[in-house]
């Protein structure tokens, strides 16, 4: 290839970049004007709602779907929020919890044994933060922190809407839900005769002890729970960490570590994994061996309210 047939690709190639450039900010702020005025569904909208009342909450829920479909917030406070989301773990959670304001809140936090001693755990559902991150600070530190920021998304703004575009647009039309009544609450309903199916376990996979001898708390897990102290501590929060319950639980070795290691750091923790058991025979407490039915989820929120808050938790 002669020079001059190379200045001419290369002109070429820059054009290329600006148009792209300029295009893919154009298209970027038309989604997230869109976006801002969608308050449904787990794409986004569970994000803005959360975003638009969390000053004035009192009572807060973080964690997993261990979380969102296990605690309901009206029966413990008339102005709670379960900000509980599917697949989620300590770095998305702990992130979001950074964002509250400085004045007294209630915090549950989730968090199971077997994820905070998992050593390959390296914060992966700080990802699912990228639609925040060109709009908030303490969420594009997160990423940055722990290098979870696809690098074209630096160049290419749109690539924070990978995966969940359609969900907005769908949300943006066609709303799921009355959101001004919606409290983060997700029950999961089942009926008798299906979930016994969904209930038999293989009696090996029942019968699997602990995975390994011997455990370390993760290190993000350890850095995110001494920033969440100093986080409560500074910011007037009362914070306490919860284990849910779990029909199967044949290891407790990680369950008496994590104990252990919560009170060396002085953190309150509750290990409700074993709450419910004694109704194992009563199928329609349960969804499936890690999740409880809308009927467990609610007797397992009051039993969270009686023994956790006391009689006048509202």
């Amino acid at each position: 290839m002669n020079r001059k047939k190379l200045f001419f690709l290369s002109r070429i190639l820059v054009l290329f970049f600006m148009v792209s450039y300029v295009v893919d900010k154009v298209v970027y702020y038309g989604i997230r004007q869109m976006e801002s005025s969608v308050y449904t569904g787990q794409s986004v909208g569970k994000f803005n709602q959360y975003l638009s009342i969390k000053d004035s909450l009192d009572f807060i829920v973080f964690g997993s779907s261990r979380a969102n479909h296990h605690i309901n917030p009206s029966l413990i406070s008339e102005n709670g929020y379960n900000m509980g989301m599917d697949g989620q773990k300590i770095a998305f959670s702990a992130t979001l919890c950074k964002l509250l304001p400085k004045r007294e809140q209630t915090i549950l936090f989730h968090i199971d044994p077997e994820n905070a001693v998992d050593d390959l755990y390296m914060a992966e559902d700080l990802s699912s933060l990228k639609s925040m991150y060109y709009k908030n600070k303490i969420v594009q530190k997160e990423m940055n922190k722990y290098k979870k920021l696809n690098p074209l998304q630096q160049i290419y703004w749109c690539i924070s809407y990978n995966g969940i575009l359609f969900g907005i647009i769908k949300n943006y039309l066609k709303p799921n839900y009355n959101y001004t009544t919606y409290n983060g609450y997700d029950p999961l309903q089942v009926n008798n005769s299906s979930n016994r199916n969904v209930l038999k376990l293989d009696k090996k996979e029942i019968q699997v002890g602990c995975k390994k001898k011997g455990y370390t708390l993760n290190p993000i897990y350890k850095a995110y729970l001494t920033d969440l102290k100093e986080f409560s501590k500074k910011n007037k929060k009362q914070l306490i960490f919860f284990t849910s319950p779990k029909l199967f639980d044949n290891c407790k070795e990680d369950n008496l570590f994590l104990r252990k290691e919560m009170k060396k750091m002085n953190l309150i923790y509750k290990d409700f994994s074993d709450v419910l058991l004694s109704s194992t025979s009563d199928l329609s407490n349960w969804k499936d061996a890690t999740h409880l039915s809308k009927k467990g989820a609610e007797n397992f929120t009051n039993y969270v309210a009686r023994t956790v808050f006391g009689p006048n938790v509202k």
